[in-house]
């Protein structure tokens, strides 16, 4: 019987090892070698396409979006492979965040299982989940007629399924400590797994890192000649503007055009505006920016500067991502909107530092009303750093539950951790049902306040099920 959707098809798909949902070392295994046999046999999908390569910590599924945001105001119809998701696998494979015809994600599923059925695969284990999805990205790309895509890296980079590509662009976002069972326990070794998309020859751009991170990208760009870009040093970003409703920024880029010793480089610049909150943003903003344009400068497709800045000014304003400080007003018509009811925010972040970022954004909001947190971490995170920042974020009621059921949880440890800590927060309680606890923050933060979801992908995933009743941001279920 034939793969008659795309929901059954990725049902498929996520019977193999699934090592997203593996905490522990001993659990995952990273091998390049069955991505690549898997590739030959399918013709090499990833060879007709222009691309760009993204690793790094945070700021991947940003950045991607506002470069392929960039590249389709540009005319090229352009593909994303991002994760992970928050209500559906197709969330991963799209065309510049637009899902792909249903039929597209079934058919290509379709010929990957015909293919494992009838062949005997060489290796010790059969191929896991994310290779299996970073090879039907690139089908459906291909047979979807992309002429460019971006591809954001899993874990890491090095061993990354998607590291058999070589792009016109490799780009690094900020790199902070995470997954160390697997990348490493010292930040120079988290950095050189996630340098490992730098390819010969290839030119590679970074957000601002810290020296010991960019002290091992540099060798590593060196020693593979590759023209490494730092974000700090070719561009200047000022005038940054929030509001619940997105940034607004300058941002001015040097001009190497007449080559990197060019005495005095002429400026570049663009007066931006994205529908994301966050000052970070218009740091991913800005690293889309750069690297797009080396990518098209390196395969010279790059369409002169006045064409540029206008696909730059409608690809920054154009780019949405679901669940990063995603911002619902009042008036938002879901399920929960019966009547008045309070703004609501809802975020991804699962690292200390994303939630500083996140507390950072909401405190330069102008809001006066009542501040409820909702908050779900999933087992393997440091949920005790996050609350510890979550802390300073002047929420006078904060609510634990449950991230789903994708991955292991314990809410009860959390509510555990939280209640002695938080002796200044008025309210402390434990509500295991997501969608009641939902309902619960909405009630208790009045029509003047404002309820944060945040913790988890898997925590954010739960809620805007309930708030936009199966629609996801991007496109309908």
């Amino acid at each position: 019987m034939g793969i008659d959707s795309a929901e059954n098809g990725f049902r498929y798909l996520e019977s193999f090892t699934n090592l997203e949902k593996k905490t522990s070392l001993f659990e995952r295994e990273y091998r390049l070698d069955r991505v690549k046999f898997l590739f030959e046999k399918f013709g090499s999908p990833h060879r007709g396409i222009n691309l760009i390569h993204v690793a790094g910590s945070k700021g991947k599924g940003s950045t991607a979006a506002f470069a392929a945001s960039i590249l389709s105001c540009a005319g090229f119809r352009t593909g994303v492979y991002a994760s992970p998701h928050l209500l559906t696998y197709r969330e991963r494979i799209t065309l510049s965040g637009e899902f792909f015809p249903d039929e597209a994600y079934a058919e290509n599923i379709e010929k990957i299982r015909d293919f494992l059925e009838k062949t005997e695969i060489p290796f010790d284990s059969p191929p896991t989940t994310f290779e299996l999805l970073t090879l039907l990205a690139f089908i459906t790309f291909r047979s979807e007629r992309c002429s460019w895509a971006v591809i954001e890296t899993g874990i890491g980079g090095r061993l990354d399924a998607t590291n058999i590509i070589t792009p016109f662009c490799s780009v690094i976002t900020p790199i902070e400590f995470e997954h160390q069972d697997i990348l490493g326990m010292t930040i120079e070794e988290i950095a050189s797994e996630k340098g490992g998309i730098i390819k010969n020859g290839i030119p590679s751009v970074s957000a601002d890192q810290r020296e010991a991170v960019l002290d091992v990208l540099k060798k590593k760009a060196e020693s593979v000649s590759s023209d490494f870009t730092c974000l700090k040093d070719c561009a200047l970003i000022k005038d940054i503007s929030l509001s619940e409703k997105g940034t607004s920024f300058r941002l001015e880029i040097n001009d190497f055009s007449g080559g990197k010793d060019s005495p005095l480089p002429a400026k570049t610049g663009y007066s931006l505006v994205t529908s994301l909150p966050g000052s970070f943003q218009a740091e991913n903003a800005s690293l889309a920016v750069i690297a797009v344009r080396k990518a098209l400068e390196k395969c010279a497709l790059f369409p002169g500067d006045s064409e540029f800045a206008e696909s730059v000014l409608n690809g920054v304003a154009g780019a949405s991502i679901p669940g990063r400080i995603e911002y619902f007003p009042p008036s938002f018509a879901g399920p929960e909107a019966s009547g008045e009811r309070p703004a609501v925010i809802i975020d991804s972040s699962h690292t200390p530092v994303s939630v500083q970022k996140l507390v950072d954004t909401i405190n330069a909001f102008d809001r006066k009303g009542k501040k409820v947190l909702l908050f779900g971490s999933v087992e393997g995170k440091d949920y005790k750093k996050m609350i510890d920042v979550l802390l300073t974020g002047g929420f006078s009621e904060i609510i634990v539950s449950t991230p789903g059921s994708f991955k292991k949880s314990n809410p009860e440890m959390i509510y555990n951790y939280l209640k002695p800590a938080a002796k200044q927060i008025q309210a402390v309680s434990l509500e295991l049902e997501p969608a009641k606890a939902f309902s619960k923050a909405l009630k208790n933060a009045g029509t003047d306040g404002l309820v944060v979801v945040t913790g988890s992908f898997y925590m954010a995933g739960e809620i805007i099920k309930n708030l936009k009743g199966g629609y996801c941001g991007i496109s309908a279920q």
